[in-house]
């Protein structure tokens, strides 16, 4: 059994609303894709606590649940990080290399769940609807200045289109991460398939 890496993958860029970039007809494409991408993203975190459990070498749920009180993105990163190192101690560099490149994957698009994930439905300035962060987002917005386009100073917008490119990514993690389990537990006989977390 080989391991699948994730594919490479473009972020969105950042257009601005215009003539030429138009959002979409009303909100609700954009509420189904948000609430799509985000399903995708909790199938993701699904994944990891299989391989957190796998690197623990543990059957016991304890490690699983203790896993599952880690409130952000960053900490369930450095909790896989720091199991791994334990882990892969005494076993395979290039193992251990591609378990690393794919947990700090999971952990550079933390950043891409919490724009869906915290983003609203906007329509600036007449050119459609956008998922786009919310006005008291300081940090994601330029300062607000009571001007005429005031409304384009976000740091995205994002259409039905560029939410699903983000879901696609949620996708290809969670392919890699248990393409990643199955492999490393066929290589190294850690638990039966029943013993991991569900």
């Amino acid at each position: 059994m080989e391991y699948v890496s994730q594919p490479e993958w473009k972020a969105p860029a950042r257009i601005v609303p215009s003539e030429e970039f138009q959002g979409e007809a009303s909100t609700t494409p954009i509420h189904e894709a948000v609430g799509h991408t985000l399903s995708k993203w909790e199938h993701a975190e699904s994944g990891n606590i299989k391989l957190f459990q796998l690197i623990c070498e543990t059957k016991s749920f304890a490690a699983c649940r203790a896993y599952g009180t880690l409130d952000s993105v960053f900490s369930r990163h450095l909790a896989l990080k720091y199991a791994g190192e334990e882990f892969f101690k005494e076993r395979g560099k290039e193992d251990h290399s591609n378990f690393k490149k794919l947990i700090n994957v999971y952990n550079n698009s933390g950043q891409y769940r919490n724009k869906v994930a915290h983003g609203m439905a906007v329509q600036p300035h007449a050119h459609g609807y956008f998922l786009s962060p919310p006005s008291y987002a300081s940090r994601r917005r330029q300062t607000p200045v009571p001007t005429e386009k005031w409304g384009l100073g976000a740091d995205y917008f994002f259409r039905v289109k560029e939410i699903d490119h983000i879901g696609l990514r949620f996708e290809q993690i969670l392919t890699s991460t248990m393409s990643l389990v199955m492999y490393f537990n066929n290589k190294y006989q850690i638990l039966e398939g029943k013993e991991f977390h569900p």
